[in-house]
């Protein structure tokens, strides 16, 4: 069977709606965090964490309106269809926060999707509400992502199926090592170019669904070989 994994801010989602909503309520603060992350001196969890408490004097109104702004990627709901006529599962992996993945999927008619994220609590505060992440998917032996990626992939696969993978930045960058099928954009060409990982450049999901149908074309499409044998050494270090 064939599986698809997709992130959210950036791919899913037209832009990073993470970085765009901390930048908005919490300015060249959150700024200052985020290159803490981009060069590697901060764990998502710690940025996350710290762009949460940078956040001061915000409503739930406010939030709202701003995630009902943001959109997604416009050819992101025919793929959801192509995917479901050829009986392909997805599912969404993000390691942002569950407030804005949640509120846009249900804006767009897609709540149906499977998807995973970090969560978001928000604690009453007079007419304001403060931010505080929850992090309920972390992996205690990577330090590097609040929402591992990785094992939500390996766990919902099985031997035989192929993972497909479309994403566009740092948190991608795991999970694409363990995917027979890789579609990159952004940050993650580069990564992908460094570490030699075979991958499909794409501007939009009607660039993925393309490519997808040729392949699926294809009367056995081959593993990778560089993942499978990483998956295999995943399941064998339990």
């Amino acid at each position: 069977m064939v599986r698809m994994f997709c992130d959210f801010d950036g791919t899913v989602a037209s832009e990073d709606v993470g970085n765009k909503l901390f930048r908005h309520f919490a300015g060249s603060k959150a700024e200052e965090i985020v290159k803490g992350y981009l060069d590697g001196t901060k764990t998502a969890v710690e940025c996350l964490t710290q762009e949460c408490a940078a956040v001061e004097k915000v409503t739930l109104e406010s939030l709202e309106t701003f995630i009902d702004g943001c959109s997604l990627d416009p050819h992101f709901t025919a793929f959801v269809l192509f995917c479901s006529q050829r009986e392909i599962p997805m599912t969404i992996l993000s390691d942002g926060l569950d407030f804005y993945v949640e509120r846009l999927l249900r804006k767009h008619g897609l709540s149906h999707i499977p998807w995973f994220a970090n969560r978001l609590k928000l604690e009453a505060d007079g007419e304001y509400v403060r931010l505080a992440p929850e992090f309920p998917y972390t992996d205690s032996e990577c330090g590097q992502c609040g929402n591992c990626k990785r094992n939500h992939l390996l766990t919902m696969s099985g031997d035989d199926d192929i993972i497909v993978y479309a994403g566009d930045g740092i948190s991608d960058r795991c999970p694409v090592r363990y995917a027979d099928v890789v579609f990159a954009k952004g940050g993650l060409i580069k990564y992908c170019q460094a570490e030699n990982i075979t991958y499909h450049e794409f501007s939009t999901f009607l660039d993925v669904q393309l490519r997808l149908e040729k392949i699926l074309e294809q009367k056995r499409i081959c593993k990778r070989r560089e993942a499978e044998l990483a998956r295999k050494e995943v399941f064998m270090q339990g």
